[in-house]
């Protein structure tokens, strides 16, 4: 049953539902109030009725000597829509020119005959089909006196306040309903607005869709602004990989050429066995068509590396940044062995993905050893979490610092050099995807300085300066 009424309930739509709460929240408002309101006005008529009855029995209780009253008193009293009859001996007799006379209950004019009892008796009661307020009480000569007041102008206000109470609920009940559906419309505009850009990218796919105006400080507000960011991210991420795909289709251009030109040299060359490669052209050809491959290889790693989402694809862990150091030189020192370094490291803690984080620190010294001098040396230093690595190459052109960690970004200077462009980009790749930061610039004494910053927190003990 549950079950089946929150289906009812989540069918109409959110303005519906806003516009039903509001109606429901007002009639309840409506009628908890106009019950207290009731109470509260009708309790008020009958206090001032039964004290108008107590203060009009008592005078007459004391100016009765065992005598109904004149003709003078039924007008008087029917004046004031009162009637009155005098008991003894168990017989009432109103006075003469009274209409209707009061209807006389026998018990309570026992009760208040009894020693003992009380002096009245308060109670209602109907005579002649109206509807009365009725008080029996003793005079001093053992008369009793019964006094009625017509409560039908009380009836007819009751019923009166009763319709105008109703009508203004009902009233109020559709303006809430319509200020509801208005105040739902306006406050639920940002929505429709952000269904149908949803809808527009989902048929189009077109990120670069106008962004979703945003005023105030409510959620709506905060849905539509988390919306905009969440689409300025994906565009950006989207653009991302359409010039990562151009840039690659670029770089690997080039070298496909040259492999296939060499390829098709070494086919031609079987082929027409009189146009057969000298021995020395042919294993230079092939030297040149085994660099080639291997520059392709280590492209396409870049490439995949470069493009890897490492929020879902990585395994984070704690990871020792000064343990991550010397990998990184070991595996630069197999393509360098005649490289020197100078490492001096304060142990960090980084939370992130330790081949990641290899990676980029192998990226860095093989760039610092690609510039330095055949005897030069390369200083590592960690401290703070700050990596600081150093050549004693040329140093790097003002003009080319701000783009050192770009995509595909060689400098007129390195071009000759091998590499692929991409090794400083995975490094800059790395640090953002640890929520840090990486830098370049130029020593005074010669030689370029690379600093990449990862957040973390030190170690206990400190591991001594080395020289490999």
């Amino acid at each position: 049953m549950r079950v089946r009424w929150r289906r009812r309930w989540h069918g109409p739509s959110l303005r519906a539902r806003v516009a039903l709460l509001a109606a429901g929240t007002v009639i309840a408002a409506i009628v908890a109030t106009s019950w207290v309101s009731f109470t509260m006005f009708t309790g008020r008529l009958h206090n001032e009725i039964d004290q108008t009855l107590i203060g009009q029995a008592q005078t007459l209780a004391d100016n009765v000597n065992g005598r109904p009253g004149d003709r003078h008193d039924g007008d008087l009293l029917a004046a004031l829509d009162m009637s009155a009859a005098t008991v003894r001996d168990g017989r009432a007799v109103s006075p003469p020119g009274t209409r209707t006379p009061p209807p006389v209950d026998q018990a309570a004019v026992r009760r208040v005959s009894a020693p003992g009892g009380p002096p009245f008796v308060l109670a209602d009661g109907e005579s002649g089909g109206v509807h009365m307020r009725v008080i029996t009480v003793r005079a001093q000569d053992g008369t009793v006196i019964v006094l009625g007041r017509s409560l039908t102008m009380v009836d007819e206000t009751v019923t009166g306040f009763q319709y105008i109470t109703i009508m203004v609920g009902a009233g109020a009940a559709v303006l809430a309903a319509g200020a509801g559906i208005a105040v739902a419309g306006a406050g639920l505009q940002p929505v429709r607005r952000l269904t149908r850009a949803v809808t527009a990218i989902a048929r189009t796919q077109d990120l670069n869709t106008e962004p979703i105006r945003v005023s105030g400080d409510d959620e709506i507000s905060r849905l539509a602004g988390s919306f905009n960011a969440m689409l300025a991210a994906l565009n950006r991420s989207r653009e991302r990989q359409r010039r990562l795909v151009a840039d690659a289709g670029h770089e690997l251009r080039t070298p496909l050429t040259s492999l296939r030109t060499n390829i098709d040299l070494l086919i031609q060359s079987r082929a027409h066995p009189e146009r057969t490669l000298p021995h020395g052209n042919m294993d230079a050809l092939l030297g040149d068509v085994k660099a080639q491959l291997r520059e392709l290889t280590n492209l396409v790693g870049d490439l995949v590396e470069l493009a890897r989402d490492d929020e879902q694809g990585a395994v984070r862990t704690e990871v020792r940044l000064d343990r991550v150091v010397p990998q990184a030189v070991e595996r630069v020192r197999l393509r360098a062995p005649a490289a020197t370094f100078e490492t001096r490291l304060e142990p960090w803690l980084v939370r992130g993905s330790e081949p990641a984080l290899v990676r980029a620190v192998t990226n860095l010294l093989d760039n610092a050893v690609k510039f330095s001098p055949p005897d030069g040396t390369v200083r590592i230093d960690l401290r703070d979490g700050e990596l600081l690595v150093a050549d004693e190459g040329p140093g790097i052109p003002e003009s080319t610092l701000p783009y050192v960690f770009e995509r595909f970004y060689r400098a007129p200077e390195a071009r000759a050099l091998p590499g692929s462009g991409l090794g400083l980009a995975i490094v800059r790749h790395t640090a953002e995807q640890h929520g840090g930061t990486v830098s370049a610039c130029n020593r005074p004494e010669g030689g370029a300085l690379m600093r990449l910053r990862l957040p973390g927190t030190p170690r206990a003990s400190a591991s001594p300066p080395g020289r490999a």
